[in-house]
């Protein structure tokens, strides 16, 4: 097995691939928002693609950086599981993995921090060569129950929540006005001090988001919007990618309306899961845990040239 760059020429073969074995994350219309900072590649047995994957690169203090795009929980890694027997699955997982560490351990870059999707739990290659693997979470709700179950899974917090906010008038519904979503969205980035990325921002909700791969709700006060959701899927699941809402006029069931109204719309999707995306920061795990799902870990793997690594590890511990 061999990694090769995808070209014009082979890029609807990567398509047809990521399709079967691939997420929302992995599509064209994903990876193209980002242009030439993405480069694709394949993994070939032979003449056939069994994945493929890809890196993005950014300049960060004049030091070049791959690490996952703006707003992408995880690195575009998808391959074929077509082996018959768990040992000769675990032999193809391995072999991918190890050519896969290879490859960007080999990659001209300054500093490497990336996340894998919760699939990928083989770390091991990464770890033989010096990366630090990293474990972070996610919550992941189970959508193949009753809605009815889905609700009793819930906290007694969150549910009381929901109720109260119904009984107070506010009004959820699904909005196809994204420049709504925005506006609540940037708010909170604000309101949190994140480094503002409108650029990014505007590309998911007015270049990518589209009836088939997107949704949004929206909680309403007197007909004012207040709190939001906005989430992207795929058939495999649903995934919560931003959320906002006023703090000037906000109501505390106005966000828990909408990621649950969120939730109800990923079941009627006919989706197996709905992914929050996961969340490192204590404040935020705790609002996720309370929806009922499934602590699910992932990986993250961090490696940089010796003298920055070093800096690295005074201001950032816990990642390198």
């Amino acid at each position: 097995m061999v990694i090769k760059e995808i070209t014009t020429g082979i890029y609807a073969e990567c398509n047809a691939s990521m399709a079967l074995h691939g997420s929302v994350f992995d599509s064209p219309q994903w990876a193209g928002m980002f242009g030439d900072d993405i480069s694709h590649y394949g993994l070939y047995e032979g003449d056939n693609m069994a994945g493929g994957f890809y890196i993005y690169k950014k300049k960060k203090y004049g030091f070049s950086v791959c690490c996952n795009p703006p707003f992408t929980p995880f690195t575009g890694l998808f391959f074929r599981k077509d082996a018959k027997s768990p040992a000769k699955a675990m032999d193809k997982c391995k072999k991918i993995m190890s050519l896969v560490a290879e490859f960007i351990d080999k990659m001209d870059c300054s500093v490497v921090s990336l996340s894998f999707d919760k699939n990928t739990i083989d770390m091991q290659p990464f770890i033989w060569r010096d990366f630090k693997v990293i474990p972070h979470y996610t919550y992941i709700v189970e959508l193949s129950p009753s809605i009815d179950d889905i609700w009793m899974r819930m906290s007694n917090e969150k549910r009381t929540t929901i109720t109260k906010g119904t009984k107070d008038g506010l009004v959820v519904r699904r909005v196809n006005d994204y420049a709504i979503v925005k506006s609540l969205v940037l708010k909170t980035f604000s309101r949190q001090n994140k480094t503002t990325n409108v650029s990014g921002v505007n590309k998911i909700l007015f270049d990518f988001a589209n009836d088939r791969n997107s949704f949004a709700f929206a909680a309403f006060n007197n007909g004012n919007p207040i709190a939001c959701t906005f989430c992207i899927h795929d058939d495999k699941a649903v995934y919560y990618l931003l959320g906002g809402y006023d703090s000037e006029n906000k109501h505390n069931g106005a966000g828990t309306l909408c990621v649950w109204e969120s939730i109800q719309f990923a079941k009627y999707l006919g989706v197996p899961y709905f992914d929050f995306e996961g969340s490192m920061v204590p404040s935020i795990e705790r609002y996720f845990r309370g929806f009922g799902g499934q602590l699910t870990p992932y990986y993250r793997i961090n490696k940089a040239k010796l003298p920055i690594e070093m800096a690295l590890k005074f201001f950032m511990r816990s990642l390198f």
